[in-house]
């Protein structure tokens, strides 16, 4: 658990959350398929795999922002990324679904999180093996997932990020 973060910051991060769906329609913008799916400069993913990624993770994330809020312990589920690629057929399928998930998820999201009390943000929610997590905690995890995957985006198709 992190140490509760000032109503300043948090306004930041819910910002940066709010702005995540944006920041990763603009990284895949005007690419062409071929760059979609070309090789990343080193071994990874390939801007279209790293797309439906948050995807997947973002409905998992929305989910278990959900089952925080009502005190159901949050299983950690184990997922080999390189298998959840393989088997959604990730790098295959159109990104624009996933693009409008992404939005309508943490717009969702954005929601629920904007009618919180303070007590609720910073509450320990349980967590398996006698862990716990916040809802800020949460916020703070998803936002960084989110910006570090459009940075390997951009890195996949440019080779910067």
């Amino acid at each position: 658990m992190t140490l509760p973060v000032s109503a300043e910051s948090r306004t930041e991060l819910l910002a940066r959350y709010r702005n995540a769906p944006k920041l990763l329609a603009e990284s895949v913008a005007g690419s062409s398929i071929a760059q979609l799916d070309g090789a990343p400069p080193e071994p990874g993913w390939t801007a279209r795999q790293n797309v439906h990624h948050v995807s997947d993770i973002a409905v998992m994330g929305a989910l278990r922002l959900r089952l925080m809020l009502l005190d159901i312990e949050v299983e950690m589920w184990p997922t080999d990324q390189d298998t959840m690629q393989k088997r959604l057929r990730n790098d295959k399928r159109p990104i624009g679904p996933a693009l409008k998930t992404v939005e309508g998820l943490i717009e969702s999201a954005v929601s629920i999180l904007g009618s919180l009390l303070e007590d609720e943000w910073v509450q320990p929610r349980p967590m398996p093996g006698n862990n716990s997590r916040s809802v800020e905690d949460w916020l703070l995890a998803n936002t960084v997932h989110i910006e570090e995957h459009i940075d390997q985006i951009r890195y996949a198709l440019t080779g910067t990020c």
